[in-house]
């Protein structure tokens, strides 16, 4: 627990002037926690069994995932292998002609 004092003498409001900041939509000088909110739904089980039947399903997403991230990776270098050969050869082309 933090034993440092933060409050500064005279800093107070009467009810009617919370109100009023309030309704004017004024901050009211303390802090305001915001929530977080996401679209994923927590599953909560009755039963252990299912708790590890889920657990696995995620394991399973979690390795094809793993397994398309790594594929896509190897598509995109060698789309770039291919680019740059193909560039390569353009280079060496455009040389032959200039020099015929």
């Amino acid at each position: 627990m933090d034993q440092t004092v933060n409050t500064i003498p005279d800093q107070n409001l009467s009810i009617r002037q919370l109100l009023d900041r309030h309704s004017r939509g004024l901050p009211l000088g303390a802090s305001q926690n915001q929530g977080e909110y996401f679209d994923t739904e927590i599953p909560r089980f009755d039963d252990l069994v299912d708790m590890m039947e889920h657990k696995k399903r995620l394991v399973q997403e979690h390795k094809d995932l793993t397994k398309q991230i790594e594929n896509e990776q190897k598509a995109q270098k060698e789309k770039a292998i291919a680019t740059a050969v193909a560039n390569e050869i353009a280079k060496t082309k455009s040389i032959k002609t200039d020099e015929s």
